[in-house]
Order: C-alpha cells, then sequence, then structure tokens
C-alpha cells in the first residue's frame, strides 16, 4: 500500500480556497486530508476495528495546524493502537486529554494524600504542608510523567542545608506517594525513585534513647511527678501529661482522643486504628488496629472532671497542632533543670523503662504502650490480656502516687 503520497505544495493549492464540492485526498496507510467546500482542511484516518464489518473515520486535527509530518505521526499511533485491538476513537481522546490537561505534581500528590495518607497517616496533614512548602512551589504545575532528576533536586537545593532531616523525611513520603500513583495507573517519571537521602542533602534524625529512669534511679521522674501535681501550667498541658504519664501512650493519641473513646461502664479506653500508629501491622494479622487499655479506677474521677468540662467532642477540650504540642513538651527539661534533654516521646520510654523495673511481663508492657506484639503472642488480640494490662495499670498508678508523697 502507497504511503505518504501527500506534500505541503499539493495541500497549499487547496487551503483556505473555496471549492464545487468536499474533496478526499489520500496519504496513505488510512491516512486522508479532506478539504470542505470553504477551503478547510481536515487530517482523518480510516480503520475497521477486528470483527467489524464497517470501517470507521477518526478526525484527528487541522491542517495546517497539525502539520503533514504530526498527522503522519498520528495515523502511525493509530496504526499501532488498532493492531492492539484499541479503538483509536477512544485512545485518541485519552491521548488529548492527557496532552492537553496532563496529570501535574500537585495533582498526583493531592491523590496520594486524599487517597491514603488521610485514611491510613494520622500526620497526613502534616505531609501536605511539607509539600506545599517544598515541593510545589518548584514543580507543583508541571506534568508528573515529565518531572526529571533535576527538577526533584532544585526542589531540595535551597532547604535542605538547613533542615535535612526533613529533607529525608520530604523525599521518603513523595517517592512513597508517587509509588502509590503509579499503582493507581499514573505515568510517573521513574526518576524519582533513584534520589536517595545523600542526593538530595538529607541526613537522618539522630536516635535517641532518652529515659527519666534509668538503673533503678527515679529521680528525674519523680520530679515531673510533682512538677505536674504543682499545676504550673496551663490546664490543656497538665491533663495532657497526666494521660502521658499514667498510660505510656503516644501523645496523638491523647492530643486527638474524642470522649466517645471512653467506656466509663467497662472502663476501658479504646483508641481507634486512624489514631494508632502501628494499626498497620496490626490489620495486616487480621486485628483492628484499635488500642484497649484498662482506665485504673484511680483515674476515674480525674477523667469524669476532662468530660464535664470539655465543651466540645475532645477529650482535652480542644484541638491543638501537632508542633504546637511538640514544641511545648520540648521545653520541659529546661523547666526542671534536667542536664540532658528530653520530649514527651521520651515519658513512653520512661513508662515502660519504669514498669519493667516493677517486675510487669514485657509483651504486656508492650500491649499497654500499644506496640505491634512480635512473635507468637502478637497473633492474638489485644483485648485479652485486658485483665493484666488492668493490673500492671494499678501496679504502675501505685507506684507514681509513692513517688508523688516521697
Amino acid at each position: 500500500m502507497a504511503e505518504n503520497k501527500l506534500t505541503d505544495r499539493q495541500l497549499y493549492k487547496y487551503l483556505n480556497k473555496p471549492q464545487e464540492g468536499q474533496l478526499t485526498f489520500a496519504d496513505g496507510l488510512g491516512l486522508s486530508a479532506r478539504v470542505s467546500k470553504v477551503g478547510g482542511i481536515t487530517w482523518l484516518f480510516r480503520f475497521r476495528l477486528p470483527n467489524a464489518k464497517n470501517q470507521f473515520w477518526l478526525s484527528l486535527g487541522a491542517y495546517p495546524s497539525m502539520s503533514l509530518k504530526s498527522a503522519r505521526l498520528e495515523r502511525d499511533k493509530c496504526r499501532n493502537w488498532v493492531a492492539n485491538g484499541l479503538d483509536p476513537r477512544n485512545e485518541f481522546k485519552l491521548d488529548r486529554e492527557n496532552t492537553f490537561n496532563p496529570i501535574t505534581v500537585k495533582d498526583a500528590l493531592s491523590h496520594w494524600v486524599k487517597k491514603y495518607a488521610s485514611r491510613k497517616r494520622v500526620n497526613a496533614e502534616k505531609h501536605e504542608q511539607q509539600f506545599a512548602v517544598w515541593i510545589l512551589p518548584h514543580v507543583g504545575e508541571l506534568p508528573i510523567a515529565d518531572i526529571t532528576k533535576s527538577h526533584w533536586l532544585t526542589c531540595f537545593e535551597e532547604r535542605a542545608h538547613k533542615y535535612p532531616v526533613a529533607a529525608s523525611y520530604v523525599l521518603r513520603n513523595v517517592q512513597q506517594a508517587l509509588k502509590f500513583c503509579l499503582k493507581q495507573g499514573y505515568d510517573v517519571h521513574r526518576d524519582i525513585f533513584e534520589l536517595d537521602m545523600d542526593s538530595v542533602g538529607g541526613t537522618k534524625q539522630a536516635k535517641r534513647s532518652r529515659r527519666l529512669i534509668a538503673d533503678g534511679d527515679w529521680d528525674e521522674f519523680e520530679q515531673l511527678i510533682k512538677w505536674i501535681d504543682d499545676g504550673k501550667m496551663f490546664p490543656y498541658y497538665r491533663n495532657l501529661l497526666i494521660l502521658l504519664t499514667s498510660f505510656g501512650c503516644r501523645s496523638q493519641e491523647v492530643r486527638l482522643s474524642k470522649i466517645t473513646e471512653w467506656d466509663f461502664d467497662n472502663l476501658v479506653w479504646t483508641v481507634p486504628a486512624e489514631h494508632n500508629k502501628a494499626s498497620a501491622k496490626d490489620i495486616e494479622k487480621g486485628l483492628t488496629g484499635d488500642i484497649k487499655r484498662p482506665i485504673p479506677p484511680k483515674l476515674v474521677e480525674f477523667l469524669k472532671s476532662l468530660v464535664a468540662s470539655s465543651d466540645n467532642e475532645y477529650m482535652l477540650g480542644e484541638l491543638k497542632e501537632s508542633a504546637a504540642v511538640s514544641a511545648w513538651g520540648g521545653s520541659i527539661w529546661k523547666k526542671l533543670d534536667h542536664n540532658d534533654k528530653w520530649r514527651l516521646h521520651d515519658i513512653r520510654r520512661t513508662v515502660a523503662t519504669g514498669m519493667n523495673d516493677l517486675g510487669i511481663a514485657p509483651h504486656i508492657v508492650e500491649a499497654i504502650l500499644g506496640h505491634a506484639i512480635q512473635g507468637v503472642a502478637g497473633i492474638y488480640n489485644r483485648s485479652q490480656y485486658l485483665p493484666e494490662k488492668r493490673e500492671a495499670l494499678i501496679i504502675w498508678h501505685e507506684k507514681i502516687e509513692s513517688l508523688r508523697h516521697q
């Protein structure tokens, strides 16, 4: 079959020249140029689908906006679609939509936040805020399919030297977001997955293991308990610290806690899966992802007073931002004149250490903390440990009471 029979010289003879009737000139391999009565020229592709009796026509575009060379490239695309059993009418439309309305970096990252992070990550809002600062100003409006290493490196070069730990964190989240988008059928340039922490100027966060109880010395923890009792702080933070020291829970579990989570009839606090950082591992084992903690009897009146004083759905009476709570907690060590820095999360480590020092079984300590339990014990639902956890928390609160009166 002859192909590429037309030339621009031939086409210009008819362009914008009135005709007595419609004319069609074949270029070959299914491509034709149709000239209207007023001299407009349209590219057409003629094809027949497998097992179809009739031929179909697809309008590709107008000449000269679509050049002869471009029309032939579009024809070749259409022929390839037909050869693979696809309808060029559908594929051409999709191809046009991707060309003129490409999926941008902003679209892809927003898709991940909405469809994944908002349901699986308790700090999804933080991810979105970091994307808005690190990524979107540089490449947010560019097609995600075209973003290469040089584009990504531009996002990090201005800030990574000042915030190297954050740079690593943002890169990891961008990569996880785009892996998710790939699975959703997005056309993502794979250069992003070849970048690592060093290439963007990032560093790992220094691991610390700070505890207020060490080698049987409870002095720092005792100081904290008495400082809480002294109450020289905003009520929100005093109540937060009481719950952190009472349960060894994560600060986000308390910060996000709603009154409905607290069952005073059965004396159980149920942290829902969406507030549990380790819920994904539990759900993989067929568990709910919830954390169930018994409420020690001596804590009941205090908790009921929180409910009574709250004028909304939150146990602490308001919802503070994670960054604000973390910043406030990071200054307590100075107020107590401790030599070494510690944060709110270190209270969790402290409770674990103290419970172990009191002889509480390690797997019960892990269950109270809400860690994903490993090994054989991990295949059983945490609710089976409620009696053991209740007894452990009673022992723990007796110890706190003894420190309070020393």
